[in-house]
């Protein structure tokens, strides 16, 4: 999930204050699983896809030094 999560970041130039947290439904997504665990598991049943959204959050106390 980190690499994925990186991927968008980098695709929609998402800024390095900006953090990313990923639903499926209402249940938040941990980093530390792999996507295609997660894929297996919460793939929808009829079309095959697996739908995930995501939000964002102002991290606070960044320092880009």
């Amino acid at each position: 999930m980190i690499q994925f999560r990186d991927t968008i970041k980098s695709t929609l130039q998402i800024s390095p204050k900006q953090s990313l947290y990923f639903h499926i439904g209402n249940q938040l997504l941990p980093e530390d699983i792999k996507l295609a665990d997660i894929y297996e598991k919460k793939k929808d049943s009829e079309d095959g896809f697996l739908y995930i959204t995501f939000s964002d959050l102002e991290v606070f106390g960044f320092n880009s030094n």
